[in-house]
C-alpha cells in the first residue's frame, strides 16, 4: 500500500475499471475472486470448507499475489465488500492502496511497504476510505504465506473497522485531560482561595490572640474564646480541603525516614491532653515491647491520622478514657488501634463513616461538628502509606478505630516505652520575656500590626518594612536578630529579597531570616529554605506558634549577643506621638474606626493612671505600668511608651527613687500625650 499513489476521484476509477473487464468467480459462500487466483486461494487455505467460515466472518479479509504486477487483491470476502462500500468488480485486481487518500498516515504505509518487502507480519492501524468518500480506520493485519518450496506466494490481510473503538478512545482520553486539567484547576484555586483565606485569617487569630491576653471581663473572654475557637475551625477546614486536593491530584507524596515510633504518639497526647482534661477524660497510650523503637516511614502524616483520630474521640467521649494501642502483628505490619467510651457510631453512619463529608445525623453526634472530610482523609493517608482502616463500634459502649501500616524497623533500635501519658505542662506556659531586634517584611497592614504587637509585647523590638527593597536596604544598613519576611512582597517578592541580603558582606548577609506566607502547597517549604531563608511559618499563626518559631531560629544559630537596639542621643527625648504607627493603626483598622479607639485609649489611659498615682502597692503599679507601656506603644505614643516602661523598671528593680520621680513626671505626660492626636479623646463624647 504505497501513500504515493494519487487518491483519484470516484468517476475516473470506475471509468478506470470499466475499461478493463475481469474474469471473476463467487463461491456458494459470495466469496469473490480471480480465475486465475486459485493457487493463491488454495495455498492460503481459503478454498473447500474453510471458504463458507470465511465467507460469514464479520472482518475483512483479502488475499493479495505478490508475483502478480502491483501485487493486486485475487481474493475478498463479503465482509471487506461491506466494509468499503465497493463491488468485487471494483476490488479484484488492484492494489489496495485505492483505499488510501489525503488523511492516510504515511508513517503507517511506509511501515507496510517495508513489512512486505521484508515478507513478515505487520499490524498497522490507518485511514482509509470507503466507495462514498467516507474515512474510517482500519486496523489492519497482513501476513505472508509460502508453498512448500518456501516460496512467497500470497499474503492474506485481515482487516477491522476500528473506528468506533478509536473514536470511544479519543473521547477517554480528551476527557482524562480534561478531568486532569480540571483537577489541576481545583487545586491551582485551593492553592489561591487558601492564600486569601489565611491571610485575613492570620490577621483575625492573631488579633484574638492579643485580644486574650488583654484584661478582659468574663463575658467579653468568653466571645474572644469563641471567635478563636471558630478560627481555628475555620483553619481546619481549608486544611483538610487542601489536603484532600493534594490526595486526590495525586501531589501528596508520602515521606520514607527514620523516626521514634514514641513521638508522633506523645504529640498527639500532649495536643489533645487539655481537651481531655476539661471533660475528666484520660487519655494514654500503649505500646506492644516487640516493636522496634524506631522505625521507617512517614511520621508526619502518621501523627495526622492518629491526631484526628484521637481527637473525635475525645470529642465524642463525655466519660471515661480514650486509649492508643499499637502492636506488631502476626504478619510484620504494624497495628494501631484508638479505643473510646464514647458514644459510639450507629450501624447505619459506620457504613459510609470514610467517605467524604459523611456525619451524624442526631444528637449527640450531630452537636460535635466538623466538616466530615477527616475520616475520608484518614483512609486515603492510611492507603497511600500501604495500609487499610477500619472501625467497630457499639451504641452506648464506644468505639475502636484500627489499621495497620507497613512496618520497617530501624535494626538494633531497641524497644519502644511500654505505656506513654500526656506530659504534665502539656498546656504550655506563657512565652518568657524576650529580648532582640526584629526586622518585620510584611506588606499587610493588619498583619504588620498584629505581628509586631506579638513581638514588641514579648521582649522584642520591631522595624518594619513595607516591601523587599525596603527589607533589604534595611539589612544592609542596620543589624538586627532575625528577618521574619513574607513571601509576596511588592517591588521585590521575599525569594528575591532574600538572595540579595544573602549577597551582603558580614553579620548583615548571615542574619536568619523566617519566610511567612499563607500558601501551603506541597514545596513551599522547600523552596524558601532553597533560597535561604532558616524557617517556614504558614499563616495564620497564634502568639505562641510565632514565638517559638521565632526563638527556635534564633537558638539554632551559634551564640552571638543580640543586636543591639539605637540609643537616642542624650538628650533627646521620643516623641509624643509616632504619625506613621497612627496611619498603620488607621489602616488597620478600617476608615471611621481610629476616633472611637483613640477614645476608648483615653478614658482607659486616664483611670489607669489614676490607678497609678493612689497606688501603694509596688506590684500593682508595676502591672499597671507594663499595660500602659503596650498599649501606648500601639498607638504611637512614643513618649509615654519609654515612660511607663520607666516606671515598670523601677518598680522592678524595687528603685523607690526612680519610682517616685516617674509618677511625679507621667500625669502632665499623659495630658500633653492625649491631647496631641489628631482626634481630641474629649471631644468624641457627646
Amino acid at each position: 500500500m504505497s501513500h504515493s499513489t494519487p487518491f483519484l476521484p470516484m468517476t475516473i476509477k470506475a471509468l478506470a475499471v470499466s475499461a478493463a473487464p475481469i474474469d471473476l468467480i463467487r463461491d456458494a459462500g459470495g466469496n469473490a475472486f480471480l480465475r486465475g487466483a486459485l493457487k493463491s486461494v488454495s495455498a492460503a487455505g481459503f478454498d473447500g470448507a474453510p471458504a463458507l467460515a470465511i465467507a460469514s466472518a464479520p472482518t475483512g479479509i483479502v488475499i493479495t499475489d505478490p508475483n502478480l504486477p502491483d501485487c493486486p487483491i485475487v481474493f475478498c470476502n463479503p465482509a471487506f465488500l461491506k466494509i468499503t462500500g465497493y463491488p468485487a468488480e471494483e476490488v479484484l485486481g488492484r492494489n489496495c492502496r485505492f483505499l488510501q487518500g489525503p488523511g492516510t498516515d504515511s508513517a503507517s504505509t511506509h511501515l507496510l511497504r517495508r513489512a512486505v518487502a521484508e515478507k513478515r507480519a505487520i499490524t498497522v492501524e490507518l485511514v482509509n476510505y470507503r466507495r462514498d468518500r467516507k474515512r474510517f480506520i482500519n486496523e489492519l493485519r497482513t501476513s505472508p504465506v509460502f508453498d512448500a518450496d518456501g516460496h512467497l506466494v500470497a499474503f492474506v490481510g485481515i482487516q477491522h473497522d476500528v473506528t468506533a473503538r478509536v473514536r470511544a478512545e479519543r473521547e477517554a482520553v480528551k476527557a482524562r485531560h480534561a478531568a486532569e486539567r480540571a483537577n489541576q484547576e481545583k487545586s491551582d484555586f485551593l492553592a489561591f482561595m487558601s492564600h486569601e483565606i489565611r491571610t485575613p485569617l492570620h490577621g483575625v487569630m492573631g488579633t484574638l490572640s492579643l485580644l486574650l491576653d488583654t484584661s478582659l471581663d468574663a463575658e467579653q473572654r468568653a466571645y474572644a474564646e469563641t471567635s478563636r475557637r471558630c478560627g481555628q475551625t475555620l483553619l481546619g477546614t481549608v486544611n483538610e480541603l487542601l489536603d484532600l486536593s493534594r490526595i486526590e491530584a495525586g501531589k501528596l507524596k508520602i515521606g520514607a525516614e527514620p523516626f521514634t515510633l514514641a513521638d508522633p504518639v506523645k504529640e498527639v497526647l500532649d495536643l489533645v491532653a487539655p481537651a481531655a482534661a476539661e471533660k475528666g477524660l484520660s487519655v494514654s497510650a500503649s505500646l506492644d515491647h516487640h516493636l522496634p523503637a524506631r522505625a521507617v516511614g512517614d511520621p508526619v502524616r502518621l501523627q495526622q491520622v492518629l491526631l484526628n483520630l484521637v481527637d473525635n474521640a475525645v470529642k465524642f467521649t463525655s466519660r471515661g478514657s480514650v486509649e492508643i494501642r499499637m502492636a506488631a502483628l502476626p504478619d510484620g505490619r504494624l497495628g494501631v488501634a484508638v479505643t473510646d467510651t464514647g458514644v459510639g457510631i450507629p450501624p447505619k453512619l459506620r457504613a459510609r463513616l470514610f467517605t467524604r463529608f459523611a456525619q451524624a445525623e442526631g444528637p449527640p453526634l450531630r452537636s460535635q461538628g466538623g466538616t466530615g472530610l477527616g475520616l475520608a482523609i484518614c483512609k486515603r493517608l492510611v492507603s497511600l502509606m500501604g495500609g487499610q482502616i477500619a472501625v467497630d463500634s457499639t451504641p452506648g459502649k464506644g468505639s475502636t478505630f484500627f489499621f495497620d501500616l507497613p512496618l520497617l524497623p530501624v535494626p538494633a533500635s531497641g524497644a519502644p516505652p511500654s505505656r506513654l501519658l500526656p506530659a504534665p505542662d502539656a498546656i504550655l506556659p506563657p512565652v518568657p520575656l524576650a529580648n532582640g531586634r526584629i526586622l518585620l517584611a510584611e506588606d499587610g497592614k493588619v498583619n504588620q500590626l498584629v505581628a509586631a504587637a506579638i513581638l514588641r509585647k514579648a521582649g522584642y523590638t520591631v522595624e518594619l518594612a513595607r516591601d523587599g527593597a525596603e527589607a533589604v536596604a534595611a539589612a544592609e544598613s542596620s543589624e538586627f536578630d532575625l528577618v521574619l519576611m513574607d513571601v509576596r512582597l511588592p517591588v521585590l517578592d521575599g525569594l528575591a529579597a532574600t538572595a540579595a541580603i544573602r549577597q551582603l558582606p558580614g553579620m548583615h548577609g548571615r542574619v536568619p531570616i523566617i519566610a511567612m506566607t499563607a500558601s501551603a502547597m506541597p514545596g513551599d517549604a522547600e523552596i524558601c529554605i532553597t533560597a535561604g531563608m532558616d524557617g517556614y511559618l504558614a499563616k495564620p499563626l497564634d502568639r505562641l506558634q510565632m514565638l517559638a518559631a521565632v526563638e527556635d531560629v534564633l537558638n539554632a544559630r551559634p551564640r552571638r549577643p543580640r543586636a543591639a537596639i539605637p540609643i537616642p542621643e542624650p538628650g533627646v527625648v521620643a516623641p509624643l506621638l509616632d504619625r506613621e504607627t497612627l496611619e498603620e493603626l488607621r489602616a488597620a483598622v478600617g476608615p471611621g474606626r481610629l476616633p472611637r479607639l483613640i477614645q476608648v485609649f483615653a478614658e482607659e489611659t486616664r483611670a489607669r493612671l489614676a490607678r497609678i498615682i493612689v497606688g501603694n502597692d509596688v506590684q500593682l503599679i508595676e502591672d499597671e505600668a507594663h499595660t500602659l507601656k503596650a498599649a501606648a506603644g500601639t498607638f504611637g505614643a512614643l513618649a509615654l511608651r519609654d515612660a511607663a516602661a520607666k516606671l515598670e523598671m523601677a518598680c522592678r528593680k524595687a528603685d523607690a527613687q526612680g519610682r517616685l520621680a516617674s509618677l511625679a513626671m507621667l500625669p502632665m505626660l499623659v495630658d500633653r500625650t492625649l491631647t496631641s492626636f489628631p482626634v481630641q479623646p474629649a471631644s468624641r463624647i457627646r
